[in-house]
């Protein structure tokens, strides 16, 4: 191999060949690399371009798209003066403040500038700027001489728009059946939470071009969808009746130098609420400075309680209605009656006697006496049956409504509670008391809507505060009374439980309303009921505390009007006759010269 070089040669020729094999199989290598690249690439691009060119679309234009909530403007509330219909709920325009987070870059110097034109605290503003993705409420019910000052500062990311806020011109009138908007735009008892839904409306929406500071600009492309406005409505409130009433209640707790207390006026033909108030009341425009947060609440829908000798109209109705007892129907009133273990007796200083009619029943507030028609619902006069205490039941629950809603339009409304019967110890007690209103609960508008059902004969209307939705051109669509039940009891039970009612007035508990010349010539019927107050732990009753009622409508021949009158642990000695009844005699009194309702003898 060493002659001539021949093999050297030889083998740097073989060398030469293999290297341009593996360097050729490297360039395909590298080419094919390139191509799959390229393929990959391609279809990214159509990927993003083709199929994803949708989204990406919508993502750059939403660099410079907005989103902003066009607010609705609140429905308002009105009441019935005459012929007019007069404000007691009104939207004012002030300002909204708020902001896309996303643009204010310096967030923490933004909520000092903020604090300096608001007031409040640079924490919460900074809060809220940290807090909102794309929006960000910053102040509520700005003035428009504030929001001027706010804007002239030019704060990028910083908007504000036009804000409803509620404003209530008649301050404390009807307060607790209106209740209140709070800060937040959403309504708090009474009317204003029972339809917030309807009054609020629904918020319209805008996407709107913004410019480098996020301000909406002006341009075709603007997608609007506009804001539906809340509805308005007019209460069956009479403001005259609603402002008299409110004066003669204050007058009559501080009289009676009771905690609290309740009116209702109503009118028995239609379900129609005039009145309704409750003191100690609130001026809604300041519900913040309110420290007794249980004003809110209206007390003569939302509060339970034992209603005392008030539920004997409706258990002698029952009697009346099954032809058990009749007006001049008697018993022999032993005083007491001995129930299982116990001594069931008449109030302190009621005789008994024999030959008792059921119109002294009423007249004299007998327990024994309604005893006595429970007992005869069974047919059984010498003891309780479950099948008149089924029939007492009925008539109080699936009759006159006790026990469940009314479907008034308040928030927060209780239902009371009636306890079935059985067969079980204690429930002959139980239902002994509940004929004269101890050991079930009721409400104020149960109430007075059982005693309407009396007074027009039998029919039951379902009580309603709205007497209909507020049109633009100032017309009412009103809704038609709702009658929930025809025949209560007959025309017939109705006229003479009327007649028994009328003496309680003028020779009974309910004397007072014809007190001096008060009310002369005018028949007006009703019930008195005193009743103890049970204690928080459910253990028997509070000692020395009770809650006075009277209710009755009048004129009792052609009924106009149904009153109830509530207070609550009165601070002066006595039953209800001198601590309701007065309050109800005045607002009789001044209801007979309002209607025009001559007398009748």
């Amino acid at each position: 191999m060493a002659i001539n070089g021949y093999g050297k040669v030889i083998t740097d020729m073989a060398l030469s060949s293999t290297d341009t094999i593996i360097q050729r199989r490297r360039v395909d290598i590298l080419a094919l690399g390139l191509v799959i690249f390229a393929l990959v690439l391609f279809s990214r691009l159509f990927y993003l371009q083709v199929i994803r060119h949708g989204h990406y679309f919508d993502k750059a234009s939403n660099e410079h798209m907005r989103k902003y909530e066009i607010p609705a403007v609140r429905g308002e509330i009105f009441v019935k003066d005459g012929s007019l219909n007069v404000p007691l709920a009104l939207n004012q325009t002030l300002k909204l403040v708020y902001a896309d987070p996303r643009l204010v870059k310096d967030k923490p110097a933004a909520a000092q500038e903020l604090v300096k034109i608001l007031g409040g605290s640079a924490d919460t503003y900074l809060k809220r700027l940290q807090g909102g993705i794309e929006y960000a409420v910053i102040a509520k019910n700005v003035p428009n001489d504030v929001a001027e000052r706010l804007q002239a500062k030019n704060l990028v990311g910083i908007s504000m728009s036009d804000d409803d806020s509620r404003t209530y011109p008649e301050g404390q009138l009807a307060a607790q059946v209106l209740g209140f908007v709070n800060a937040d735009g959403a309504g708090q008892y009474g009317v204003e939470q029972y339809l917030d839904a309807q009054l609020r409306g629904v918020p319209g929406k805008l996407a709107a071009k913004t410019d480098t500071h996020g301000l909406p600009i002006a341009t075709a492309d603007n997608i609007q969808k506009a804001p539906v406005d809340g509805k308005s409505y007019v209460l069956t409130i009479d403001r005259n009746i609603q402002a008299m009433a409110e004066t003669e209640l204050a007058a009559g707790i501080k009289a009676a130098k009771a905690k609290s207390g309740s009116v209702i006026v109503l009118d028995p033909n239609t379900g129609a609420v005039r009145a309704m108030a409750t003191f100690p009341t609130f001026d809604p425009n300041n519900y913040g400075s309110t420290t007794d947060f249980s004003v809110f609440s209206n007390q003569a829908v939302t509060s339970q309680f034992e209603p005392g000798s008030g539920m004997k109209a409706f258990t002698m109705a029952a009697g009346l209605d099954q032809g058990k007892v009749a007006p001049d129907s008697t018993y022999d009133d032993p005083g007491c009656l001995k129930i299982d273990t116990y001594n069931v007796c008449n109030a302190a200083g009621d005789k008994p006697g024999k030959g008792k009619t059921m119109t002294v029943v009423l007249r004299d507030s007998l327990n024994t006496g309604v005893m006595y028609v429970l007992k005869r619902l069974g047919g059984d006069d010498n003891q309780f049956t479950l099948a008149g205490k089924k029939l007492l039941y009925d008539y109080f629950t699936k009759h006159f409504g006790f026990g469940t809603r009314t479907g008034i339009e308040q928030a927060n409304e209780a239902a009371g509670s009636i306890n079935e019967p059985t067969s079980q110890a204690g429930n002959n007690v139980n239902y002994a008391n509940m004929t004269f209103g101890q050991g079930m609960s009721v409400t104020m508008i149960q109430m007075v809507t059982g005693m309407a059902a009396i007074a027009n004969g039998g029919k039951l209307y379902q009580p309603h505060l709205v007497e209909g939705e507020l049109n633009l051109d100032g017309s009412v669509t009103a809704a038609p009374p709702k009658l929930i039940r025809d025949h209560v009891i007959s025309p017939d039970a109705a006229a003479k439980l009327n007649q028994m009612l009328q003496v309680v007035v003028q020779h009974g508990s309910g004397y007072r309303t014809y007190e001096g010349t008060k009310n002369k010539g005018y028949l007006i019927a009703g019930k008195t009921g005193t009743a103890q107050i049970p204690r928080p732990d459910g253990k028997g009753y509070i000692d020395g505390a009770n809650i006075g009622s009277f209710f009755g409508y009048a004129p009792a021949n052609a009924p106009k009007f149904v009153i109830m009158v509530r207070i609550n642990e009165p601070g002066v000695p006595g039953y209800a006759e001198s601590t309701t009844v007065p309050v109800f005699a005045n607002i009789c009194q001044w209801l007979f010269k309002y209607y025009g309702i001559a007398p009748t003898s």
